[in-house]
């Protein structure tokens, strides 16, 4: 499908201008700042997600090497269990 560019050019021509122009030097600059601030929050919201991040894997990884360990329920079973009274009650023949 070809088009003559200058067919296009002057029906362009004959149409009535239904914006003004006068302002759309201002306009794209807006909206490129307007992008610039986008990028830019976005790279901060990142960078504040991935701190927060490492900030609680790090305080998670010291909270568990630091955490106080519950005594078991089953002591038989620990490494104290040698101390027990039950052992006297063993017979061996």
């Amino acid at each position: 499908m070809t088009r003559d560019l200058d067919d296009l050019l002057a029906r362009m021509a004959a149409l009535p201008i239904d914006q003004s122009l006068d302002t759309l030097d201002a306009d794209v600059w807006a909206r490129v700042d307007a992008l610039r601030t986008e990028r830019m929050m976005t790279r901060l919201r990142t960078g504040a997600v991935a701190v927060a991040l490492v900030m609680g894997l790090t305080a998670g990884g010291v909270g568990v090497v630091t955490a106080h360990r519950p005594p078991a329920e089953l002591s038989i079973f620990t490494v104290e269990a040698g101390l027990s009274p039950l052992l006297r009650m063993d017979v061996r023949s």
